[in-house]
């Protein structure tokens, strides 16, 4: 039998955290198991999708979660990621953003 992990909080939390990223404009989905730690990706999904660190804000100010100091990283292909504690020790949520195109101008044909 594999030891308990924290896969409950992460699950229980995903729904809010998911309606403040709507509220934001991003598109928010699980990335991986949830068996160490949360990895969550937003997706801009509107053409007003707000700055990352808004959505962090409106998490944390939520939230018991905290920023841990240094981030956000830049990774591979821009993506911007945050890493946030939850008040659990070893319970840790990994945060991506995909980035915000800039809107051409004409439309989108």
């Amino acid at each position: 039998m594999k030891a308990a992990n924290y896969a409950p909080v992460y699950a229980g939390l995903y729904p809010e955290l998911a309606e403040i990223a709507r509220n934001h404009g991003y598109a928010m989905a699980v990335h991986g198991s949830f068996a160490k730690d949360a990895d969550l990706i937003c997706v801009p999904w509107t053409d007003d999708a707000a700055d990352p660190h808004a959505v962090v804000d409106a998490i944390t100010s939520e939230f018991a979660i905290q920023r841990i100091p240094g981030d956000p990283k830049i990774r591979e292909h821009g993506r911007i990621v945050y890493s946030l504690t939850i008040a659990a020790p070893g319970c840790f949520i990994d945060l991506s953003f995909t980035p915000r195109a800039a809107l051409s101008q004409g439309g989108g044909e």
